[in-house]
């Protein structure tokens, strides 16, 4: 085993850095420069540049210096045991620099500019002992969660979050979709207005009756104005829209209610959203979607990759957890 030390001061150097594939290296620019806008840390920023560069020099000695992007599960863990195994990397600081790759993809995957939605890194289990957990790790929140937290909204009278939460819920809509939705002809249907989304995709983002009688309320009480946006802040004559950065701050804003509720730490994004959709779907936890015997109902993995606009089935599957070990001990009534 490699002797310990600095891990940036033995990989790094500037020669390398140089070589290093320019799509790679904007998406490092990208990812941070949305984490600046969230008024992350300068010393966290500095800290997921250099695992990144890390990650950017393997991928030039031993990856022909591909784009991340087309990178598949066995490479990340192949870059996981090249840490532990001849670097000598410790498991905490090899999970860390796992989920510095995992947050930026997980980024990358919610940015439109990127055409991107199979998160490789997210499949490779992190290491044993001292593991570390990111904001960006996969967080599913159940269906009970999510009505939990629509009660307690509308209990705090934060009625616009509780619409904005139940709409990226039930639509399971990527935040740029949600952004471009107006507040127009909402409690006429179960749809809202066309949607530009991934691939230049146009789409209608639907949402249940409950979730419409609650857009219908927030409606009524936000009273007449002359934005077009579902979405705005302010009161009176001080109403104006919100920004794109506003959607994810808000979301974040409501996942320190659910932290009150079940009183621990939990943090959420708009892309977990989308991805408790999807498992809720394929898993039959909607209680207020039911079969013709009453029961909730279970959506095939076509059905819901459909629903959701993926061109690929194993994107959609993806997005869901994994149910092996359940489904094997099952099998054989474990």
């Amino acid at each position: 085993m490699a002797k310990r030390g600095t891990v940036y001061n033995r990989i790094y150097n500037d020669e390398e850095w140089n070589k290093v594939n320019e799509e790679n290296k904007i998406m490092i620019e990208d990812y941070l420069e949305e984490y600046r806008s969230r008024k992350i840390k300068d010393s966290t920023l500095k800290q997921y540049f250099n695992d990144l560069r890390i990650v950017m020099i393997y991928i030039l000695r031993k990856l022909q210096n591909k784009s991340i992007l087309e990178l598949n599960k066995k490479d990340f863990r192949r870059f996981n045991l090249y840490l532990t195994e001849q670097l000598g990397v410790g498991n905490a600081r090899a999970n860390r620099m796992m989920s510095a790759v995992r947050s930026m993809l997980t980024y990358i995957e919610d940015d439109d500019d990127y055409e991107y939605e199979n998160n490789h890194a997210k499949k490779v289990r992190g290491l044993p002992k001292d593991p570390i957990r990111t904001n960006e790790d996969d967080f599913f929140l159940s269906f009970d969660q999510v009505m939990k937290l629509r009660e307690e909204l509308i209990k705090r009278d934060r009625l616009q979050d509780a619409v904005l939460l139940m709409v990226i819920f039930d639509s399971a809509a990527r935040r740029n979709e949600v952004f471009q939705i107006q507040k127009h002809g909402l409690i006429n249907s179960n749809r809202a207005n066309e949607v530009i989304g991934k691939r230049g995709k146009k789409y209608k983002p639907v949402y249940l009756n409950d979730t419409r009688d609650l857009i219908a309320k927030y409606l009524e009480e936000r009273g007449d104005d002359n934005i077009d946006s579902l979405w705005i802040s302010g009161k009176g004559n001080n109403k104006r829209s919100i920004s794109y950065n506003t959607i994810y701050d808000r979301i974040v804003s409501i996942s320190k209610v659910l932290s009150e509720i079940e009183g621990k730490k939990i943090e959420f994004f708009p892309h977990s959203l989308r991805h408790s959709r999807i498992e809720c779907l394929l898993q039959g936890e909607d209680l207020r979607i039911l079969d013709k015997d009453g029961k909730p109902k279970k959506f095939t993995l076509e059905e819901v990759q459909i629903f959701v606009n993926h061109s690929d089935p194993k994107t959609t599957l993806s997005y869901a957890k994994d149910h092996t070990n359940e489904i094997v001990d099952n099998m054989f009534g474990f």
